[in-house]
Parts: structure tokens; C-alpha cells; sequence
């Protein structure tokens, strides 16, 4: 059932594959006025390795944008709640935080797949001022693969909430503006991870933020080598799904069913 609903998402997808196509240029924009902005303040500061190092973590942001992004909205399902026609999923037999769960993590894997990461085969041949260098072994690949993964279901399970709180508020931009705020900031898609204080770090690292968003950049970047990041991810997905369906299970025992 739930991988019936993973095709069938990716298909309605697929239908609007020119809007999705072309959102590839302004994945390839962003990335280059980020590196500009950030050498512009950074030029007198920066070393030629480290100059190296904020190139690759802007196109790696910019490559993974759909997977470690908070702005991915399903326009449907927040509709969805809001009109009250969730009843209907409601009587369906599946679960309905897994139903949700599969429908959002396909827009984001097949939208990820057709619309930023072919970046990573254009950005190898830029010039060397905004080249992406990478060195990947084939062990720290699968390590990076594991990493992402993860980060695509930990962002999922984080944007659940944010679906969850329409119940409540009836709005998903209110809810989307303070989350996504929040969750981009702390997880340094705003400003890069490695160039915050240290003591800002120790707080953020405690947070599942940065395992979303930071860590797996931070991994194929070379910029960190440490796998308990992956641990703290599952630990952090696990939490996160327990919390997720017990707050939808107590606003789903509130739902009437008016009908004539």
C-alpha cells in the first residue's frame, strides 16, 4: 500500500516535469550568488583551502536542496486537513502518519533526483574559482549515501510536524515561516555550520537540526569524518516519529464527521 502511494505521488510529480526542470537554473543562480556573497565578505579572511572547502559546501547545500530543505510543500495535503476532507483518508485502511510520511519523502526524493542534483555533473567543469572537488573513496561513499539517507527521513519526520500543526493553526505558511526559519538557521543552510562561534555549535549540535542539514554536507564535503552524527540521526528520526504520531493520534480522536 504505502509503496503503491510512493508511485503514485512520483508520478503526479512527474506530470509537472518542465516546472521541476526548470527550477535547475535557479538551483545553478543561487549557488553562485551564494559563493559570491559569502567570498565577497570572507575574501580577506579565507585561505585558498578554505575558500576551497565554502565553495563545496555551497554547491553540496545547493545539489541537496530538496532533501535538507524545509521549503518543500505539499500543497494537497495541507489542503487537505484544512478543508476537512481528511476524513476520507482518515476511514482508509493504512496508517495515516505513514501515509503522509510516504507521500512527502517521494516529492522530495523525485524532486531532488530531476531537478537539483544533476547540478553535481555540471559543477566539476566550472572554473577553479567555483569548482566543486570532491575525493570520495568508495567506503565513505556508502557512508555518505547512509548519511543522506537518513537526513532525507529526518527532514521528512521534522516537516510532519509542521502538517500536523495545521490542525491547529489552519495555515501551513504561518507554521512553514517559523519552522522553517528556525530549522534553516540552526541547521546552516542560512550561514555555513563551520563558521559559527564554537560554543554555538555545542548548542546547535544537541538539536536534530544540524543532523539534517549540516552533518551530511559536512560528510561529503571532507569537512568532518566523525560517524556518531549517524547514530544521533536514527536516535533523533526515532524520537521524532514517536512524538510525530502520538500528537496526530490525539487531533485525530477530535475529528467530527458531519454529513448529510
Amino acid at each position: 500500500m504505502y509503496l503503491e502511494i510512493f508511485i503514485y505521488r512520483a508520478k503526479q510529480i512527474w506530470q509537472y516535469k518542465l516546472a521541476i526542470f526548470s527550477s535547475l537554473p535557479l538551483y545553478f543562480l543561487r549557488g553562485l550568488l551564494s559563493i559570491s556573497i559569502l567570498m565577497a565578505f570572507n575574501s580577506l579572511s579565507l585561505d585558498l583551502e578554505q575558500r576551497g572547502e565554502l565553495i563545496n559546501y555551497i554547491w553540496i547545500q545547493t545539489c541537496l536542496a530538496p532533501f535538507i530543505s524545509s521549503w518543500i510543500i505539499d500543497n494537497d495535503l495541507a489542503i487537505l486537513i484544512k478543508s476537512g476532507d481528511i476524513a476520507c483518508d482518515y476511514m482508509k485502511p493504512v496508517n495515516l502518519y505513514w501515509s503522509w510520511f510516504t507521500r512527502l519523502i517521494s516529492q522530495r526524493f523525485f524532486t531532488g533526483v530531476i531537478s537539483s542534483l544533476p547540478l553535481l555533473l555540471i559543477v566539476g567543469f566550472f572554473p577553479i574559482e567555483y569548482r566543486l572537488v570532491l575525493t570520495i573513496s568508495m567506503e565513505r561513499g556508502f557512508i555518505i549515501f547512509l548519511a543522506i539517507l537518513l537526513a532525507l527521513i529526518l527532514n521528512t519526520v521534522l516537516s510532519l510536524l509542521v502538517y500536523i500543526s495545521v490542525f491547529h493553526t489552519l495555515s501551513i505558511i504561518g507554521s512553514l515561516l517559523v519552522f522553517g526559519s528556525v530549522v534553516e538557521f540552526c541547521g546552516g543552510l542560512v550561514l555555513p555550520f563551520t563558521l559559527f562561534p564554537d560554543s554555538l555549535k555545542q548548542v546547535l549540535s544537541l538539536l536534530p537540526f544540524k543532523y539534517g542539514i549540516a552533518y551530511p554536507i559536512q560528510l561529503v564535503s571532507g569537512n568532518t569524518g566523525e560517524l556518531s552524527g549517524i547514530f544521533f540521526q536514527v536516535i533523533w528520526i526515532l524520537l521524532l516519529i514517536a512524538c510525530g504520531q502520538r500528537w496526530l493520534n490525539a487531533n485525530l480522536k477530535q475529528i467530527i464527521v458531519q454529513g448529510g
